[in-house]
């Protein structure tokens, strides 16, 4: 399995560069196949935990926004189509570009992308044992968040996991 955190906060004309911080872990069991009740059910459990971890930490929850989850879902089918994991897109897409393209402006942005976990609670389990992808998670500067989930039999992971984190500009 293989995660890696970015963080992208910006000013109207600038931005800090991204960072990455892979991690690789034994294979688990693969995710039961896709459907659109799994996603919805996966988003719920995503924020759930998600917001569990922000709260432990004094912080406020994260709202989920479809725009943000359109961003997520967007690039998790990506990467599964291709078969490659990484930040950037098969076209050269950042994740601001992602979450540009549906129309919501950001201020700060970042993504969390995961592979291969079996469960939501593994994914966040992971993301929270990755400095990098603990940060994304525990960014007091982010408000709202957007999940992506697919699963590719076949592939070279059997599911991609995606958290894209912003506050409105």
């Amino acid at each position: 399995r293989t995660t890696t955190p970015t963080s992208a906060p910006s000013a109207p004309a600038q931005s800090t560069p991204t960072h990455s911080a892979p991690a690789q872990a034994t294979p688990r069991p693969s995710a039961p196949p896709q459907t659109t009740a799994n996603i919805s059910n996966y988003q719920a459990e995503l924020l759930r935990l998600t917001n569990l971890e922000r709260q432990r930490a004094g912080l406020r929850h994260l709202t989920m926004v479809d725009r943000l989850g359109q961003a997520a879902q967007a690039h998790a089918d990506d990467m599964a189509r291709n078969q490659f994991f990484s930040h950037t897109g098969s076209r050269g897409s950042s994740v601001r570009d992602r979450i540009e393209a549906t129309g919501y402006r950001s201020g700060w942005a970042g993504e969390n992308i995961g592979a291969g976990y079996a469960s939501p609670a593994a994914a966040v389990q992971a993301w929270m044992n990755s400095p990098g992808h603990r940060a994304n998670i525990l960014n007091p500067n982010y408000t709202e968040i957007g999940f992506g989930y697919t699963s590719r039999a076949g592939g070279q992971y059997p599911n991609y996991w995606v958290q894209v984190f912003a506050s409105r500009r």
